[in-house]
């Protein structure tokens, strides 16, 4: 689902996307990754977190999102061969098996319905040994049933369905912080 013109009006905003892009290096520092690695921003918008990882030349950074507009605006002022932005539905990527050691997202499973198959495609983009950062709204267990009926336009996350589906798909995690409504986690794929 594309967001809004509001809900972009909001996100897009300069002191928005610098907070969003410092969230991303901050959770990056906890991996420390090794030089060339590839990281794929899941739900990118105008790249602001991409661009950032990128600076610097140590990974080799694609962003996808949705929304064509958001792409166009992501690479605007691109320089450099290590940063990559492409239109994309985060349910069906178009990434080979394992292809990335980071696959992060920030905000967006809660747009999308199927979040439950967008996250099984990060699982599926990243390979083995690799680290998956995921940042959204979380909804009580009871409230994602039901708004699953209601809001059947929204994905609606719940800290207890992201937990099993990365245990099934052999997830360990390393770090979490739990906010009101908002969940963090790394994990790392084992298998």
């Amino acid at each position: 689902m594309k967001m809004t013109a509001l809900e972009k009006h909001f996100v897009n905003k300069a002191a928005h996307a610098r907070n969003v892009a410092e969230r991303a290096v901050q959770l990056l520092e906890r991996i420390n990754p090794s030089p060339g690695w590839r990281y794929l921003d899941v739900g990118c918008g105008i790249g602001a977190a991409a661009s950032e990882i990128a600076k610097g030349g140590l990974l080799d950074v694609t962003g996808i999102d949705v929304d064509p507009k958001q792409i166009v605006e992501a690479q605007r002022g691109v320089t450099g061969d290590n940063l990559h932005f492409r239109v994309m539905d985060a349910t069906g990527m178009d990434f080979r098996d394992g292809q990335f050691d980071i696959v992060a997202t920030n905000m967006v499973t809660h747009h999308i319905p199927n979040w439950e198959r967008a996250f099984s495609e990060m699982v599926r983009v990243l390979h083995t040994g690799g680290y998956l950062i995921y940042r959204d709204h979380v909804f009580p267990s009871w409230l994602a049933r039901i708004g699953r009926q209601i809001l059947r336009f929204m994905g609606m996350p719940s800290a207890n369905a992201i937990e099993s589906l990365a245990a099934k798909a052999g997830l360990t995690k390393i770090y979490e912080l739990r906010q009101p409504r908002v969940v963090t986690a790394i994990w790392v794929k084992n298998a």
